[in-house]
């Protein structure tokens, strides 16, 4: 996915950045899934390299089953297609439609505000709750459900750092996590549309994050020094514990140092840990970066539920 092309060309790149980033989300959260909380080392002893859609786990997930990470992020898909001039409400329903119908796997901290929201009816003021009653603030929810905002706003780009923003902060109220999603959603669309190095893309996605978050108000303490220090040369490899700066700095590692999706994801959800969620956010770019047509068969073969991704894609094609 490079340049802009007029005509008929354009539309086949879109729809190779489109499908490529919802399907690569969904085949890195089933791949990561079945290991999640397994460090690196268990997971190694276990499979060598996972690359095969091994499906159990404490999740206990069919082979090919996405879980609550892709579940979510469909549903802020599906809310900005329903409404995106002020998703929030829309997004907010098809949480709790979904959250009523009692899934397995539901993280703490998004548990935690859609239980204060049935309490007090406003998704801003639960998130403030939730943050001070848990010692979980800057936890990965909001990213792992991100990425439809960039295809929801991708000729807006001001509006698309405002609804990261706000559609993080419906269940994680942190400035981090806020600066997270704006970063990752413009790398994201940079990485669909133009051709630049992967280097050239995070410096202007950092550029960009910094100058959105002055307008936003936001003061993330961590964010820039911490991915800037994360992707120098020798810089240690860090692995996704859960907390929202370790998952995107794992996605962006391994988003630089490899070079196709396979790789790119196997080297995301093979460090362990939170390889659900990390699966889903090196999915999501690397489908962006490589295209659909980069993404082995096996796994699309594999997928379960593919026809709820194409209402998706379709939706924002």
């Amino acid at each position: 996915m490079k340049n802009y092309i007029k005509g008929t060309e354009e539309v086949e790149l879109m729809e190779e950045f489109i499908r490529g980033a919802f399907y690569g989300a969904a085949i890195g959260d089933a791949l990561g899934g079945p290991v999640e909380y397994m460090n690196k080392e268990e997971i190694e002893e276990k499979y060598g390299v996972l690359k095969n859609m091994v499906g159990g786990g404490k999740m206990n997930l069919q082979p090919g089953e996405f879980s609550d990470d892709t579940h979510l992020l469909l549903q802020v898909a599906k809310g900005i297609q329903y409404n995106s001039q002020s998703p929030v409400e829309e997004i907010g329903r098809r949480f709790l439609k979904w959250y009523r119908s009692r899934p397995e796997c539901v993280g703490k901290t998004t548990r935690k505000a859609f239980d204060n929201y049935l309490n007090i009816g406003n998704w801003n003021e639960a998130a403030r709750i939730t943050s001070r009653s848990i010692n979980k603030v800057d936890s990965n929810g909001g990213l792992m459900r991100t990425l439809a905002i960039t295809f929801g706003y991708m000729n807006k780009t001001a509006l698309m750092a405002y609804w990261s923003k706000e559609i993080a902060n419906m269940t994680h109220h942190s400035e981090e996590g806020a600066a997270c999603c704006i970063f990752y959603n413009y790398l994201v669309l940079l990485a669909g549309t133009l051709k630049l190095t992967r280097r050239e893309m995070i410096t202007m996605a950092v550029e960009y994050t910094d100058k959105q978050c002055k307008r936003l108000n936001l003061y993330p303490s961590n964010f820039f020094w911490y991915l800037i220090a994360s992707i120098q040369p020798g810089a240690e490899e860090i692995y996704p514990r859960g907390n929202v700066l370790d998952t995107l700095v794992t996605s962006v590692q391994c988003f630089l140092c490899e070079d196709s999706f396979e790789s790119t994801l196997t080297c995301a959800v093979n460090r362990g840990e939170d390889t659900d969620t990390a699966g889903t956010v090196t999915g999501g770019l690397a489908g962006a970066y490589y295209g659909y047509s980069d993404i082995p068969q096996q796994w699309i073969d594999e997928l379960k539920d593919k026809e709820i991704l194409e209402d998706v894609i379709d939706g924002f094609l």
